[in-house]
């Protein structure tokens, strides 16, 4: 029943199911791809009831929907403060190029 939960929650945060999942009963990967952090790999895991997120070439066990929420709002979080970060730089680029 877990399995089920996980995937709902998965398709719902932009994953995508990766083809031939239907094969496997004992493991379901989800992709998703992000232009900052890279490939997001997340595989249910029936046997050990949760979800063994890959990202950033580290991995990460959860198997409480709180802790994985936390865990890919924080992901998010990075990659909106480094898009913050080159828009600050363009701007200020453009800034020192102006002739007051």
């Amino acid at each position: 029943m877990k399995m089920g939960m996980y995937r709902s929650y998965l398709l719902k945060n932009n994953f995508w199911a990766k083809k031939g999942n239907e094969q496997n009963e004992n493991e379901k990967v989800f992709i998703k791809h992000d232009s900052i952090v890279g490939g997001i790999y997340a595989i249910i895991q029936r046997e050990n009831k949760g979800v063994k997120i890959v990202a950033e070439g580290e991995e990460h066990f959860f198997n409480n929907f709180d802790k994985l929420d936390l865990f890919l709002n924080q992901l998010q979080h990075r990659k909106d403060d480094f898009i913050k970060i080159l828009k600050r730089r363009n701007i200020s680029r453009r800034l020192r190029t102006l002739e007051i």
